[in-house]
């Protein structure tokens, strides 16, 4: 059992060391595109298939919620980009799905309806009015850098957009995540003095009034990116909210000095800040399959984005040959934990304290088979052996 245990740990020990390899080898990669003096150098770094992002199919970038999702190529799941100012965001939103107010604080955005309309809005600045459209199929309608914007599906379609981006790494920022983030008390101040446990409890995990849609069941609060829409949408297309409200893990990381008030949970930060995006479908790093009638159920680990590297980028030859060398020792670990175990199992055929357990006719006396028989005497010198099974001596 112990020999057991000790593999299992040798074996997640090998998959972390193997992990943490191809994550510093993109560090490296990325680290080698920056201080590239030109282009023409960077592009002898990628190999061609790195030139190539696969949004139908992606390894990371990809962030859920109950009313569609979003994939996302920037320079950070994709080091093709660095250098060439430019990113870029395919949105696939359900039948009233919403992305929800959000800003990009170092891009303007460009965003195209595909197949569907879509209405968005933005507010640009303290002072400015607010700017509404309804974007037709084969328009596109533009979000200047750092305003608070939206893109909603009203209808009861699915509908594809496309987000361009004039930086590799525009960034974006959850409006209500983010605000409801900061500390309870100041977000109650902003709100007018409203109480710091109404606060916590809207961020919290579960709201004290029922839902309007679900009469009997408990909304959950702030959800995740993409966001079912509007009550009057919900209700004209016939879609109801879930029973247990809609994912809300997107909810900002709370540390001492954002916590909640006793009585109320929140998310925790990681251990250590990523060095890659973070959210996959199923963190693990599933790759989502777009098709007719999606409604963003693909889900993983986490509610951000996707901890995986780029379809375009490629561990070098060190990080590739130690983790051949990883797995080797994996495989060796194993086969000996198999040897071992076979052994064990030999041995108690073979003994069971001071009786002989080998069984079958073949060791057995005349008319008994499957028998477990006693020595007439155990010792380890061959002279003082005797057994039950002897021959018969000559002329008996």
């Amino acid at each position: 059992m112990k020999a057991v245990v000790h593999l299992v740990a040798a074996t997640a020990a090998f998959a972390t060391t193997a992990s943490a390899l191809t994550a510093a080898a993109a560090a490296e990669e990325v680290s080698n595109l920056r201080v590239a003096q030109t282009q023409s150098d960077r592009i002898k770094l990628l190999p061609d298939d790195a030139f190539v992002f696969d949004f139908l199919h992606p390894d990371s970038g990809v962030t859920t919620g109950s009313g569609g999702h979003t994939v996302a190529a920037s320079s950070e799941n994709m080091p093709a980009l660095i250098g060439n100012g430019m990113a870029m965001t395919i949105g696939f939103l359900g039948p009233c799905g919403m992305n929800t107010p959000h800003t990009h604080p170092r891009a303007t955005e460009f965003n195209f309806a595909v197949n569907g309309s879509i209405k968005g809005g933005f507010l640009a600045e303290n002072g400015d009015r607010f700017i509404l459209h309804d974007v037709p199929p084969g328009s596109a309608v533009v979000f200047p850098q750092g305003a608070i914007h939206f893109e909603y599906n009203d209808s009861c379609e699915d509908m594809i957009f496309v987000a361009a981006f004039n930086n590799e790494d525009p960034g974006v920022t959850q409006i209500a995540q983010r605000f409801f983030g900061l500390p309870p008390t100041v977000v109650a101040a902003a709100l007018g003095g409203v109480g710091v446990e109404e606060i916590a409890g809207l961020e919290s995990k579960v709201m004290l009034i029922p839902c309007k849609i679900e009469r009997y069941s408990f909304c959950m609060q702030i959800p995740d990116n993409i966001a079912l829409g509007t009550a009057d949408c919900l209700q004209r297309c016939g879609i109801s909210t879930p029973t247990s409200g809609q994912p809300t893990d997107q909810r900002q990381p709370r540390v001492s000095a954002n916590a909640l008030p006793s009585g109320f949970s929140g998310p925790v930060p990681p251990m250590a800040a990523p060095t890659t995006a973070s959210r996959s479908l199923a963190s693990d790093s599933t790759a989502v399959v777009v098709q007719p009638g999606f409604q963003g159920k693909e889900a993983s680990s986490g509610g951000v984005e996707s901890a995986s590297s780029s379809s375009g980028s490629k561990p070098n030859a060190l990080s590739i040959a130690l983790i051949v060398v990883v797995s080797v020792l994996a495989a060796g670990y194993i086969v000996i934990a198999a040897l071992y175990l076979k052994a064990r199992r030999l041995e108690k055929t073979r003994t069971m304290g001071n009786r002989y357990v080998k069984t079958g006719s073949t060791y057995a006396p005349q008319g008994m088979t499957g028998e477990k028989q006693p020595f007439e005497s155990y010792s380890t010198a061959a002279e003082d052996l005797s057994t039950p099974y002897d021959p018969p001596s000559a002329g008996a």
